[in-house]
């Protein structure tokens, strides 16, 4: 198969939340709301020459999604699992490929391909801002609540979240332990032998929000 790049072109993708990946043991859940997500780019080699797309195919390899050129920006994603991948090739070579929504990823010929990165779209799942998890068997068990990146937004002893924004969040318990979890840190930091499971729970706020001519204050006054 002939390539159309010298062997030091790079692509790399990353993901502002990322998730669907084991790290030391510890999944990570949810990542993403539905509508438009936001993916980082970065790494590839870049020209007047040079485009770059991201791309998301389903379970069969199958392009369901693409980005618009050099952008990490994907609209209207659904609900689903995903893996990301970005993509990249030069204008100028003669035989230039299809991207295209429907196409097996494994057909786009000439060009660079980064690894894949899982990731996870998640629908609402609650309207209010506060969540209660399940009680969970441990002594002393720690209640965990990340964000979609695997950073620890609230650790506590209750089984209730509250003042919770629009956003993913994933729910963790540390069961058995004398570490303490820390506020801003990163999930996958702690053993995956203290959690009592290796799943997450994983919950969507989305929290209705007033129309703005609702929310304009009004007054009232008595007509003379």
């Amino acid at each position: 198969m002939k390539k159309y790049f010298p062997k030091s072109f790079l692509l790399l993708l990353s993901l502002l939340m990322i998730c669907g990946y084991t790290m030391l043991g510890q999944t990570l859940g949810c990542n993403f709301k539905p509508g438009t997500i936001q993916l980082n780019l970065n790494g590839q080699s870049v020209g007047a020459n040079i485009v770059s797309y991201v791309v998301l195919v389903d379970g069969g390899n199958i392009i369901r999604y693409k980005s618009v050129v050099n952008s990490g920006t994907i609209d209207a994603v659904g609900v689903g699992s995903y893996k990301a991948v970005a993509i990249t090739w030069d204008n100028t070579q003669t035989s230039l490929p299809s991207l295209e929504i429907g196409k097996n990823l494994g057909d786009i010929d000439h060009c660079l391909k980064s690894t894949a990165v899982d990731l996870s779209i998640c629908d609402c799942n609650t309207t209010t801002n506060s969540v209660t998890v399940p009680n969970s068997v441990g002594l002393s068990p720690q209640y965990i609540l990340t964000d979609g990146r695997g950073v620890i937004q609230q650790v506590q002893n209750g089984t209730t979240f509250s003042g919770l924004s629009n956003g993913v969040y994933n729910h963790y318990v540390l069961c058995n332990t004398t570490l303490s979890a820390v506020i801003g840190t990163k999930i996958t930091t702690l053993p995956s032998t203290d959690f009592c499971r290796i799943m997450p729970l994983s919950y969507v706020v989305c929290v209705a929000e007033c129309a703005p001519v609702i929310c304009v204050p009004m007054v009232i006054a008595k007509i003379r």
